[in-house]
This record gives C-alpha cells, structure tokens and sequence, in this order.
C-alpha cells in the first residue's frame, strides 16, 4: 500500500508544479484535472492489477488436503499459507504516450514500467505535456515474483458425507491507519455415495466449491487537511473442484480440477487539493480532485488444476502440500490437527 500511495503522490505532486510556464491563456483547470484523473487510474492499474489478481487468486487456495469429507461430527483446523506466484509478462506493463492525456514520456513514445511485483528499480520518467521542466519517475517494483497469503479454517463433517469448511477473521486493526477482515465458505461432497456399487470403487472422489472476501481499508494523508482520504481493497474469489484421492496408510495424495473466479476492485477515495497558478501576478487558485482511482483486476480467472499430499502423523496432525496450475499459478502448505476416528 505504501508504493500505491507513492504512485497516487507522485503524480499529484507533479500538479502541484503547474507553474507559470504553462500557457495561460489556454489554461484550463478543469481540463488539467480531468486529465490527471485519467492518466493516475491508467498509471495505476498498471501498476496495481498484478497485485488484485495475484490476491483474487490466492484467496481460492488452501481449501482441502483430501477428496474424502469427515464422518459427522469430525473436524480439522488448518494453517494454510500459500505463495501466488506472478507470471513473468505481469512484472511489467507497457506505458504508451497515446494512452494518456495530461502527462507523456520524456523518452520515447512507449516504455516498459515495473509493475508492484517487477525489478526494485525506478520506472520511466514522466513529465507534463505543456510543462516539461517538472519530471518524476514511476514507482519502483518490490523486487518479489510472488505474493504470500496466509489463511487458516476450520473444516466439520455434516450428514450426508459433507463438509462445511468456514474461514473467518472478524475486522481487525492492521497497524494504526487501517483495518482487514476477511470471511469465506466451502462445501465438499462426496459424488461416490449416489454411485451404484460405490463401496468397491477404490478412491474418494468429489465435489467442492469455495467463496472468501477480504475487505482492507487504509486510511490516507497527503497533508492537504482533508480527512476523507483512505484506500480500499475489496477481494473476492470463487473456485468449483471435481477432487479426486486416495488414501495409503497415513498418505494421501489428491488432485483437483475445476474452475476459478477472482475479482479485486481498488479504490483510492478522498478529495486531494492542489493550488494552480492561473495567471502571472493572480493569487494561486486552490483546486481538487474527487476519488482519483477506481480500477478492478479479474484477469486471471479460468481453468485450473491442483496435485498435493496429505501426511497424517501422531494420529490428529496432518501435513499437506500441493502446488497449482493456472494463469498465476500457485504452492499451497497445510498444517494443523484432523480428527477423523
């Protein structure tokens, strides 16, 4: 969030630079304004989606360590922490002059620009068309390929060989300017028991589906005195599995195939003022801008599949691990205790 905010600083700062250089007798505010909003969402989602598809993904992991619901009554609690990883063409998106309206490159007409996951070095260097003295560059990338996402749930056997697995953490503080929550639901049913002659068939074999939403408010400062400045990310995902296992002792070894659906919306909300100087010896006009970016990553939906283990030990702990192929594919771990006797 911080380098997100770094990109929303740098190119208001840059209109706060709107000096007397500019040709006053075409000036119009209003038109500046409408430009840099387009040109901040643009800058913006191309720096961010990566982020909100890395995140909707990453939401859809970690749902089950085996194809076979509980018997009723029994239970699992599970840490599952996985590591979403970013494809290669998403570190990095391409900044193209006739995309924006205000600003343009100082060098060349496009250029590639690291996105929240690429290289940890500064992007190309933007300036205003009708002002080409003020420069800034494009946030810095972190560095990191990948986006770690813990979770953990809680999985009980209902009637009818069914599981309820349900995640859930209430809204909590993260820090002193923001706060996160996060709830999610999923459902396994085993397909085998409607099967003629099941008894003999020699696996475990189901269905599942799975919902989680994670909500982040962060409140902002730019210093201005406004105080309806914050951030917001809205996260949800969906996944439908067919699961397939079968158990070897204390060994489980499973495989998923199904379909997933991911939507992250990020929203940067607030009025953001910054003074204009309309005309050479005129006091400086103060100036705002309402919500400056709304953009929704959902990119990586579609077809995935899931192979992994399951290793029981000291008779309630469970091991798993399993890795996932997709648009952003993904390694999942499991820790925890499974109670099934």
């Amino acid at each position: 969030m911080k380098k997100y905010y770094l990109l929303i600083t740098s190119l208001l700062l840059s209109l706060y630079s709107y000096d007397s250089k500019a040709q006053y007798d075409d000036f119009d505010p209003g038109k500046i304004i409408a430009g840099a909003q387009a040109d901040i969402n643009y800058l913006a989602g191309g720096y961010l989606k990566p982020f909100g598809n890395a995140l909707g993904i990453g939401l859809n992991n970690g749902w089950y360590q085996t194809a076979k619901p509980h018997k009723l009554g029994r239970f699992d609690l599970m840490i599952t922490p996985s590591f979403v990883f970013v494809p290669s063409s998403d570190r990095n998106f391409t900044i193209n002059n006739a995309d924006l309206t205000q600003l343009e490159l100082v060098n060349g007409t496009s250029a590639e620009a690291p996105t929240v996951f690429g290289t940890n070095s500064a992007g190309p260097t933007l300036r205003f068309k009708d002002d080409q003295t003020t420069t800034f560059n494009t946030p810095n990338g972190s560095g990191i390929g990948f986006l770690p996402l813990p979770m953990a749930q809680l999985g009980v056997g209902l009637i009818k060989n069914t599981d309820l697995i349900i995640r859930y953490v209430p809204t909590v503080d993260i820090g002193d300017d923001g706060e996160v929550g996060m709830f999610g639901f999923g459902i396994k049913h085993d397909i085998l028991q409607w099967i003629p002659g099941d008894k003999v068939i020699p696996f475990d074999a189901s269905v599942f589906f799975g919902y989680t939403s994670v909500n982040v408010n962060m409140d902002l400062d730019d210093g201005s005195g406004n105080d309806d400045q914050e951030a917001v990310i809205k996260s949800k995902g969906y996944t439908f599995r067919a699961l397939v296992s079968k158990k070897l002792l204390f060994f489980t070894p499973y495989v998923g195939l199904g379909y997933n659906s991911a939507q992250t919306d990020i929203n940067v909300n607030g009025t953001y003022s910054y003074e204009t100087q309309t005309a050479p010896g005129l006091p400086p006009v103060t100036t705002s801008i309402k919500d400056p970016v709304a953009l929704t990553a959902d990119d990586a939906s579609g077809f995935v599949g899931n192979v992994g283990f399951r290793l029981k030990f000291l008779w309630v702990m469970a091991f798993s691990a399993d890795y996932t192929f997709g648009a952003y594919s993904s390694a999942t771990a499991g820790l925890g205790f499974s109670v099934d006797f």
